[in-house]
């Protein structure tokens, strides 16, 4: 909705507004902008004030930009002569500001800029008949009818006031913004006109402090308009000297100012607000939850976090596609809405996660039907699409606090590990935080616990599997898959403990563990390699990357350490990662793979899905490699044809995931896919096993696939 806001007022505009990157390119400028350069607004797009604008004068104001680029503080009404190579130049009066994402961090530039080459000529004109009138006083009813001509054409309403703050002169545009016509204000004081009008004490105040200093002033205030909506004004105050100096009145003159305030309200509230939902995010709900700690000091109370989790969602994105996600989502935000109080916060974290807000909570029995009431509220079926209904269900963990000293975010954590113990006790209920219970003995705390201490200790190993040409069997190398032996509970599958992990912020170590120790094995097995079959091909180490890492600025620093500790060539590690974790407009994401890829890594989408949908967004994936999820449906076939010739077009090649029968594994040989990977194909081996498989002592799996009569026993996949 705000997206539609924004696009409606830049196209409905005639100021000139617009939205520039951090090359200082424009990205979206107003109607009344792309007009007074005889462009449309899709013309506008990626030029530069060098396609506008004499060179001098964009220069400057490309050094201008980058300032407040680097500096990040605006320019606010900067008179500046806008000059050009085949048109008269002309006076501006323009505002700067930096654009900021929902993070806060600066990408690019917006600003307003309002044609003053009238009121420039004016004072221009002004400062001339001054100057003659000193020689020629027959000169004086000239430039007199010239000065009213200029401010009665002027769009900026200008007044003066005399010493006891009555009306000398009002110009046409200040009739039309006070509603009165120019006879029955002369003489008369604001007071006087409208005793009750709003702000009047602060403007008569900016009156007196300029009559009173000498000294010119600023004042910005809000009002009703004829058709009742608010708008928004910047007034100058200067003030009116005699020729010995003494001041006798004020001049003021006041411009309109509400669509840039509409546009700086819309790119605020964007900044706080979830853009699929239009819920507070996490930043807007721990700054109303800090607020609300404070107000438990002065007045005492309980304040309720609820934390809300959907089970199982991911199945809908993978299933029916991430626009089915997004209904969904929404239809969540209005029922949690419902569900509260007009007073309660309704916020969204981020995918499956939301957060409810309540404040003056009166007891246990109050807190446990309110989460109640949201597990209801979300087990109806969800009606999306084309009359789709989707059953879900929601696990719900609750924290109370009264005391007006506890930490925001420990009443969050706590909140997500009530959550947590639902999911553990079978999901679609609730669970109240308890410090004493949940505290000491909550399992997904204690394997964090674990988990900080499993590096340093040596408790984490790889296994290894497979990858293989399908055109020939050759193996061309192996997945390096993550286990953990942990010293009570045996060993343990990265679905056991890597959500904890990355709860508990330390994915960024044990990534690192990982890619150097796949690193460390691929350059043994290489150099063995060298030593013996001369003409095999170099192997490859596939190593799985999360959401976390990726967006982590540490990456590809640890990706080099690995790389050049070890000896590896770049082109040997393939890197996989998540199909949803690159359908989103991350910056830091880009920057990583675009860095990743200069280094000249493999990039692997990983359990890429054979669906209509995920074809689709093929091309816009930057990676080299496409891996199949399991091929389950072979229903499927077309799809996941497409999905083939569409990367072989794109020029990538095609990895077939999960192969488990030999019909799979006919038919993806039968689609062209190049490698494949499977239990059908190679179980995970631990180290020994592999190495014994590179010098040949052991057949790879794929080499009596064909005979087999069924798939073998699953075994969990890292």
């Amino acid at each position: 909705m705000d997206r539609i806001w924004i696009r409606n007022l830049l196209d409905s505009a005639e100021e000139v507004i617009y939205f520039k990157d951090l090359q200082s390119r424009f990205l979206r400028v107003s109607l009344g902008m792309a007009q007074r350069h005889g462009l449309t607004q899709e013309q506008m797009y990626l030029l530069t004030d060098f396609d506008l604008f004499a060179e001098a004068h964009a220069a400057a104001a490309l050094a201008d930009e980058q300032e407040i680029i680097r500096t990040g503080k605006p320019i606010i009404d900067l008179e500046e002569c806008e000059s050009f190579v085949d048109r008269p130049t002309r006076w501006v009066s323009t505002s700067k500001f930096p654009l900021r994402d929902l993070d806060g961090r600066i990408i690019g530039t917006f600003g307003i800029s309002r044609d003053i080459t009238r009121r420039v000529v004016a004072e221009q004109a002004m400062e001339r008949l001054a100057e003659r009138s000193a020689a020629a006083s027959a000169e004086l009813a000239r430039v007199e009818a010239q000065l009213r001509a200029v401010l009665n054409g002027s769009s900026d309403a200008i007044a003066q006031y005399s010493p006891d703050l009555r009306y000398r002169y009002v110009n046409p545009a200040g009739e039309r913004l006070r509603g009165l016509r120019l006879d029955a204000l002369i003489g008369r004081t604001d007071r006087e006109l409208v005793p009750d009008l709003p702000g009047l004490d602060t403007w008569e105040a900016a009156l007196r402090e300029v009559l009173e200093t000498g000294t010119p002033r600023e004042h910005e205030f809000s009002m009703a308009l004829p058709d009742g909506k608010e708008g928004w004004f910047h007034t100058t105050l200067s003030p009116e000297t005699d020729v010995s100096g003494a001041v006798v009145g004020v001049l003021t003159s006041t411009r309109d100012v509400t669509q840039a305030k509409l546009a700086e309200r819309a790119l605020a509230h964007q900044a706080m607000h979830d853009p699929v939902t239009g819920l507070a995010n996490r930043y807007l709900l721990m700054d109303r939850l800090g607020q609300a700690m404070l107000r438990l000091e002065r007045s005492p109370g309980k304040v309720a976090l609820v934390f809300i989790d959907v089970d199982h969602f991911k199945a809908i994105n993978d299933s029916y596609g991430h626009e089915v996600g997004d209904e969904v989502l929404m239809e969540l935000a209005r029922r949690l809405s419902a569900v509260g109080r007009r007073e309660d916060t309704v916020a969204r974290l981020g995918g499956d996660e939301f957060v409810m807000l309540c404040e003056n909570v009166q007891g246990d029995a109050d807190v446990r039907a309110l989460a109640g009431r949201v597990v209801a509220a979300l087990a109806d079926p969800f009606a999306v699409g084309n009359g789709l209904q989707l059953p879900l269900s929601a696990s719900v963990g609750v924290s109370v606090t009264g005391d007006p000293n506890a930490r925001p975010a420990d009443l969050l954590r706590d909140a997500d590990t009530a959550m947590y113990r639902v999911k553990q006790h079978g999901r679609n209920g609730f669970h109240v935080f308890d410090a004493a219970a949940d505290g000491e003995n909550d399992d997904h705390l204690q394997l964090a616990a674990e988990l900080q201490h499993a590096v340093d200790r040596g408790q984490f190993m790889l296994a290894y599997q497979p990858l293989l040409s399908l055109s020939d069997q050759r193996l061309l190398g192996f997945e390096a898959l993550l286990r953990w032996r942990h010293p009570v509970r045996g060993v343990l599958l990265p679905g056991e403990f890597l959500p904890t992990a990355e709860r508990a912020g330390l994915m960024g170590q044990i990534g690192a563990w990982v890619l150097d120790a796949a690193c460390a094995r691929l350059a043994a097995w290489s150099a063995h390699a060298g030593d013996g079959d001369h003409d095999r091909e170099p192997l490859s180490m596939a190593v799985n990357v999360s959401g976390s890492q990726l967006r982590s600025a540490a990456l590809v620093d640890q990706v080099r350490s690995a790389l050049q500790a070890h000896g590896v060539a770049p082109s040997s590690l393939r890197l996989e990662i998540s199909e949803r974790e690159l359908i989103h407009d991350d910056p830091r994401v880009e920057s990583t793979l675009a860095a990743l890829g200069a280094m000249g890594v493999q990039l692997a989408v990983d359990d890429f899905g054979a669906s209509v949908t995920s074809l689709a967004r093929l091309p816009r994936i930057p990676v080299s490699v496409v891996k199949l999820a399991r091929f389950a449906d072979l229903g499927q076939r077309e799809v996941v044809a497409a999905v083939i010739a569409t990367a072989h077009g794109l020029g990538m090649s095609v990895v077939g995931g999960g192969i488990e029968d030999a019909e799979q594994l006919a038919q993806l040989s039968a689609l062209a896919c190049d490698d494949g990977q499977g239990f059908l194909l190679g179980r995970p081996l631990d180290e020994a096993a592999a190495e014994r498989l590179l010098r040949g002592k052991a057949a790879p799996a794929a080499a009596t696939a064909r005979s087999r009569p069924g798939p073998p026993p699953r075994d969990a996949r890292g």
